[in-house]
């Protein structure tokens, strides 16, 4: 079964359009601003002397920036073209070295458009904010279209609050990730309320952030902390239509440091993955590297890869635990995570020094009974998930070469009279083919009263931190009062109608608690599900006819290239 991705526009298309450019444009009203030149402070004045809906037109020109542009009041920035017009990044890296920081009106469209925008030569050291920043709000609409990024030292693209909005037709080279979406609600930074509302998928997502038609290609010679995007603090994101060389689909679990969740939802179609055979990497593990979330995956065409998704829940054998890390890992007495209450063993290592494994002297265990339950050492504090058992032994996740890669920190080890126990995690907070839950709030507690007692209890198993005398920040499960599983839905991811290598793909998973016919499905269409109208209504022409660029939209990938430096995280 197939779900057709149409390419037309039906007539309640056309008439939304219509409605939703009258509505962002404010017919009638709008003008365009032309800057002098291209130097900032002449673009910066044509910004201050423009009103609300009105568009800056900057000439050609190549002029390096060491401040930052403020777009607000529903103001766009046009480019000449992309051949013509072009930024130099020369933020200095001490502040938020963000090139434009645009901040979207409700009831008018922001666009940005026909600039290129080059790394610099003195501020080279890699910056992890989007060299363009927007942040959306209710009832706003924004495009990025038609720019060039070209080897920046910074993300490409940084959003937050996707309102209406679209990244299309694009060409990202990439030292760092091309577009990160750090949320889908306004000020939701954590992510917290994007993980407390309903899923919102094809039909019924106009307001998650579109990218689409985008050529993306890594310059690094290496996919580690590249990523054609990556989403994180409840992002939802739909990428289609987009061309990727060397580089993967990335997103961010709850596992990113401080209390940051990660991406909420993504539908993934009708992309082409492709990875050189002369790259030191090739092939490439994966196409897309998924750490959390529910969505679609369906007709993406993949070459030169050895996998269609590789599936990770990091915090299932890492404990990420710090100051800033209440979330910790999923170590089975974790409060965010459903567990089941029962201690299910206990007991000492025998085993020899250093040993990858567990064993246990005088066992008589069943032939994988432990297989998908949490085995934890008591002295170093770390765990991990049994992946089989003998009668007194048992092998876990980075016992092996072959699950190494899926540790982000130390392995687990061994040494003879070790303390350890065995629990079992039902779910992990926000892994993938997990939902919307309970709202998960920051409340800050006196150092005193009967609730401060019952938490020093409670996080006392698994937090090893020093509260101080000036009270405490905790996250609460809004429901229950204290900290605790947000009794997550099912949200399973579904996978269809992909190729790797010119045959069918399929997703699989390496943790034993991530389960096919439950957490994801393979060769099965979302029931109910239609895609959203393509293309994007922003992406078929604006006000100030975006879209006209002399930038080349068959771009083939550069094998010459090779850069050294920061790498992004």
């Amino acid at each position: 079964m197939k779900i057709a991705i149409s390419k037309s526009r039906n007539v309640a298309s056309i008439l939304f359009v219509v409605a939703v450019l009258l509505s962002s444009n404010q017919a009638g009203h709008a003008k365009i601003i032309n800057a002098a030149s291209c130097q900032f402070i002449d673009v910066s004045n044509a910004v201050a002397a423009a009103s609300v809906g009105d568009t800056v037109q900057m000439p050609a020109g190549t002029n390096s920036w060491s401040q930052t542009l403020i777009l607000s009041n529903g103001v766009s920035l046009e480019g000449a073209g992309t051949n013509v017009t072009e930024i130099i990044d020369e933020e200095p890296r001490s502040g938020g070295a963000q090139t434009i920081v645009a901040y979207p009106s409700p009831g008018y469209l922001t666009e940005i458009s026909n600039i290129q925008f080059a790394g610099g030569v003195t501020n080279t050291t890699m910056s992890y904010n989007g060299s363009v920043s927007i942040n959306g709000v209710p009832g706003s609409s924004w495009r990025i279209d038609h720019n060039v990024f070209n080897g920046l030292y910074s993300k490409g693209i940084a959003t937050y609050g996707s309102a209406f909005c679209v990244i299309d037709d694009n060409t990202f080279y990439e030292r760092a990730i091309s577009i990160a979406d750090y949320s889908a609600f306004p000020n939701d930074g954590e992510g917290d309320i994007s993980y407390s509302q309903p899923p919102t998928y094809g039909l019924g997502s106009s307001n998650v952030l579109y990218i689409e038609n985008n050529y993306m290609t890594n310059l690094e010679g290496y996919v580690a902390s590249v990523g054609a995007c990556d989403g994180c603090g409840g992002a939802r994101m739909v990428f289609r239509y987009n061309t990727i060389w060397n580089d993967v689909f990335n997103n961010h679990g709850t596992e990113t440091g401080g209390i940051v969740r990660g991406e909420r939802s993504f539908e993934i179609y009708g992309n082409s993955f492709n990875f050189s055979s002369n790259d030191p990497a090739y092939p490439c593990f994966a196409a897309m590297l998924i750490r959390s979330g529910g969505g679609v995956i369906f007709s993406n065409t993949c070459t030169g890869y050895s996998a269609l998704v590789a599936l990770r829940n990091f915090r299932s054998t890492d404990s990420f635990c710090g100051q800033w890390d209440p979330f910790c890992g999923a170590n089975g007495i974790c409060l965010y995570d459903s567990n089941s209450p029962t201690l299910y063993l206990s007991g000492v290592s025998s085993g020899p020094s250093g040993s990858t494994y567990l064993q246990v002297a005088g066992a008589n265990w069943t032939q994988n009974q432990w297989t998908g339950y949490t085995l934890m050492n008591l002295n170093s504090g770390l765990f991990s998930v049994v992946l089989s058992n003998t009668a007194n032994t048992m092998t876990y996740i980075g016992s092996t070469s072959q699950t190494a890669s899926l540790l982000e920190h130390t392995v687990m080890t061994f040494n003879p009279g070790d303390p350890f126990q065995l629990h079992l995690v039902y779910a992990a907070l926000d892994q993938p083919g997990r939902g919307s839950g309970d709202l998960l709030q920051d409340q800050g507690l006196a150092t005193s009263g009967v609730l401060y007692s019952q938490l020093l209890v409670e996080f006392a198993e698994f937090l090893d931190q020093t509260l101080t005398a000036n009270g405490i920040l905790v996250t609460i499960d809004t429901a229950t009062g204290v900290p605790s599983y947000p009794n997550q839905a099912l949200d399973p991811i579904y996978c269809w109608s992909n190729t790797v290598n010119g045959s069918l793909a399929e997703m699989s998973s390496p943790y034993p608690g991530i389960q096919q016919g439950r957490d994801f499905y393979n060769d099965t269409p979302k029931p109910s599900y239609t895609p959203f109208v393509y293309p994007h209504p922003l992406n078929i022409g604006t006000n100030n006819g975006g879209g006209n660029t002399n930038s080349n939209p068959n771009l083939l990938p550069p094998y010459n290239l090779q850069f050294s430096g920061s790498t992004n995280q």
